[in-house]
């Protein structure tokens, strides 16, 4: 299976470029670099050897994964908080991001809808979060972009409310919840509303990598 023509690498450069410098570690976002002189205070920090996705199907043959946006939980959260801050929406409007990569194992082009509400979270207290489509928030003026973030956010498929994915082929996108949506790792519940439940599933970190740079056959077979 190939991926589609988004990919991470030329993603995640215009990413960095156009939010800010200080996210140099996306550059490497499998790795968050260390102090180059850790100490007592300043510590080495341990790569997570296994992260939690949510497996489900938006049909027959259309399989979606959805998991944390670079696997590790600080760059994670640091990730939120600027491209947050890059369009305006700190405080209780922040949003939470997750990659979702979406696997056409048809032989026929998919159409998939992402609006408002299409994925839903729910966390261990109960509290229910809801995919949220920024494409629908610029348009309602809730979201002002600069051409050069909104050029990015395209890219990342953030900005995307309709996927056109043909046979055979894959989608790597980076998609918004509501502000108060559980880390991926805590949530119960993940699934698209009113509708199927997706699978909790732990997985290598180095897995999960590699469904995200060469989602071959074998591995999606196997999800």
């Amino acid at each position: 299976m190939e991926r589609s023509d988004w990919t991470p690498a030329v993603l995640i450069t215009a990413t960095v470029s156009l939010l800010t410098a200080g996210m140099i570690y996306l550059m490497n976002p499998w790795g968050y670099p260390a102090d180059p002189r850790p100490g007592e205070t300043i510590p080495r920090h341990a790569l997570q050897s296994e992260v939690i996705v949510w497996i489900g199907e938006f049909r027959p043959d259309v399989k979606a994964v959805l998991g944390p946006v670079w696997g590790d939980a600080r760059p994670d959260r640091d990730h939120d908080g600027l491209l947050n801050q890059s369009l305006g929406l700190e405080g209780d409007r922040a949003l939470s991001y997750y990659r979702l990569l979406v696997f056409n194992t048809s032989t026929e082009t998919q159409s998939l809808v992402l609006g408002d509400g299409r994925l839903v979270m729910e966390g261990e207290n109960g509290d229910r979060t809801a995919l949220r489509s920024l494409a629908e928030m610029v348009a309602r003026g809730e979201v002002k972009l600069d051409p050069g973030l909104a050029f990015s956010l395209h890219g990342l498929g953030t900005l995307s409310e309709a996927l056109e994915i043909p046979a055979g082929r894959a989608a790597s996108l980076v998609v918004p919840f509501d502000a108060g949506a559980p880390r991926i790792d805590t949530a119960r519940v993940v699934g698209i509303a009113n509708e199927e439940r997706f699978r909790r599933r732990q997985m290598a970190r180095a897995a999960f990598r590699r469904l995200i740079e060469d989602p071959d056959e074998a591995r999606v077979k196997d999800l």
